[in-house]
């Protein structure tokens, strides 16, 4: 940060040094596979992978909703693009899975009795091939 100020007014050109090109390493190719959650990881480390996978691939995941009136289950692929950590821990009197709506968040239980607060998600409709957004 405290170059910052001499990078904006251009006068970091005259301190800079070229690389050494044979100390240069490469990361290996991002794959859409990767984009997948678990919520078995501890929130900051599933927090961290949709800050990093932000644009493309973006992070997916698939929710099982359970209907109580008429007892159906659907399997919803969701695409969420805005998290925060949680500074609740997961609630130990609930089912591990049980994810819950606090403050206009959907709170998923994580690992490390930890908890994911999703605030933007993007619902995909296979049937409809259309998205639906939800903040």
């Amino acid at each position: 940060m405290g170059e910052l100020p001499s990078i904006l007014d251009g006068s970091a050109r005259g301190k800079a040094q070229p690389q050494d090109d044979s100390k240069a390493t490469q990361a290996p190719k991002v794959s859409p596979e990767e984009s997948w959650l678990s919520f078995d990881q501890e929130a900051s480390v599933l927090h961290n992978k949709v800050r990093a996978f932000a644009g493309w691939p973006g992070t997916r995941a698939k929710v099982q909703v359970v209907s109580t009136e008429n007892d159906t289950q659907n399997v919803l692929e969701i695409k969420v693009v805005s998290t925060r950590v949680s500074g609740a821990q997961s609630p130990p009197n609930k089912e591990a899975d049980t994810v819950t709506l606090s403050k206009g968040a959907l709170v998923f239980p994580c690992g490390g009795n930890t908890a994911l607060e999703v605030r933007f998600l993007v619902l995909i409709l296979k049937s409809f091939s259309q998205e639906v957004c939800c903040h």
